[in-house]
């Protein structure tokens, strides 16, 4: 009997997936930064427009306000996805989905009247704050691998990269060190 061939559907290409995947990720986790703060911008501008509306701007800064609206819940969507495929913390992820859900609801009650109409600016105030929440968090993510990404600096002594002026204070600090 002979033995059994393992057979490699794609052969050599087997080391380059997790670099793809990391960048991949890695890409993920700076759209997920963008569209948070596009997020809270466009909260911003929605507000700037209805005010506009109700001041008398016309119905140009009505159909700008919608526009907008939509826009914005087209990012908090894409903000979840992003989410999933950065592979962000579970916090991140339950954040970016109650983002998601709590658009889709305001966008549902902006057509609706009287009271429950009134809620359609308040849930805009929740996504303001859950779209500023995750900047934020993301910001701080980004930095904390920033600085776990940089080298240690190395003894400028050792590695010789010193100034003849820190040179000088490094022999009198040892020649003052040798006196005491």
């Amino acid at each position: 009997m002979t033995a059994p061939v393992t057979i490699e559907l794609s052969p050599g290409q087997r080391g380059t997936v997790r670099p793809v995947l990391r960048l991949v990720r890695v890409g993920a986790r700076w759209a997920h930064l963008a569209l948070a703060l596009a997020i809270v911008v466009g909260v911003f501008v929605q507000v700037y427009l209805i005010g506009a509306y109700i001041f008398g701007a016309g119905q140009g800064a009505l159909d700008a306000h919608k526009t907008a609206g939509f826009t914005a819940h087209g990012f908090e969507v894409l903000v979840f996805v992003a989410a999933l495929i950065a592979w962000l913390p579970r916090r991140d992820l339950v954040l970016s989905l109650l983002l998601a859900v709590v658009g889709t609801v305001q966008v549902a009650l902006a057509s609706e009247h009287r009271w429950v109409g009134g809620l359609h600016p308040l849930l805009a105030l929740v996504v303001l704050v859950l779209a500023a929440t995750l900047a934020r968090r993301a910001i701080r993510r980004h930095r904390n691998t920033a600085l776990a990404a940089t080298p240690a600096p190395k003894d400028p002594v050792a590695s010789g990269n010193y100034t003849r002026l820190e040179r000088m204070e490094e022999e009198a600090k040892r020649d003052w060190k040798q006196r005491e």
